[in-house]
């Protein structure tokens, strides 16, 4: 925030579309390394994640957008920058602990703040959340039903308590991984719901999807280069 980069970018759309290109472009630059030689590709990434992190902050510097979505862009160039299959394979599995904890935290702070035990939480939540959608457009379809769920309480209370029953339910991925084909399914549910109840996008974290996807594998003895894997 001190070098005011964020603040000089609002009147320069020029800015905009070289910090979109350099950003967007990264994993194509990615690629093209690692089919070249692993080692530069390393070098790509480590770019990336300096990138990642001046486009990111940058972005979210303002109160319109929370970090927490874009959390994936900012550790996946870590896994990227592996060149043995013994540095994936952990950072692989360390980013799945920082997704179970993503979200069993999630749960957590709901009880330790207190709203699982107040029957009108979601009812504030929603009200909150959309007060500019229910001024705006008061006769749509969409504010009409969130106007409902507002009103009953017991409802509205019961998709939160699902809600950290489900955030809850990551914790078992501690613990074991016989679950987490189960615990994508559950990702997927709580994304699309939250898009629809909150009109909130977390779209940015499903790369994490794909540490719940390939931790059945294990690591392979002796191990072997990525570059020859």
């Amino acid at each position: 925030m001190e070098t005011g980069l964020h603040q000089s970018l609002l009147d320069n759309p020029s800015g905009w579309i070289v910090f979109d290109v350099l950003f967007y472009s990264m994993p194509l630059l990615y690629l093209l390394a690692f089919k070249k030689n692993v080692r530069v590709a390393s070098a790509v990434a480590v770019v990336m994640m300096i990138v990642n992190f001046i486009y990111i902050q940058c972005y979210t510097l303002y109160p319109t957008s929370s970090i927490e979505g874009f959390i994936a862009w900012l550790l996946f160039p870590f896994l990227l920058m592996c060149t043995e299959l013994r540095s994936f394979y952990f950072i692989l599995h360390a980013l799945r602990y920082f997704f179970l904890f993503f979200f069993a935290s999630a749960a957590a702070w709901k009880f330790v703040q207190g709203g699982i035990f107040s029957i009108e939480q979601m009812s504030g939540i929603l009200l909150f959340q959309h007060k500019e959608y229910l001024a705006s457009s008061p006769h749509s379809w969409y504010a009409s039903f969130i106007y409902w769920l507002i009103s009953h309480t017991y409802i509205s209370y019961s998709l939160y308590l699902a809600a950290t029953i489900l955030e809850l339910s990551f914790a078992i991925g501690f613990f074991t991984k016989k679950y987490d084909c189960f615990l994508i399914i559950a990702s997927i549910i709580f994304l699309l719901t939250d898009v629809f109840f909150m009109r909130i996008p977390y779209w940015e974290v499903t790369p994490f999807l794909l540490t719940l996807l390939f931790s059945k594998y294990h690591l392979p003895q002796p191990t072997k280069s990525l570059a020859v894997s």
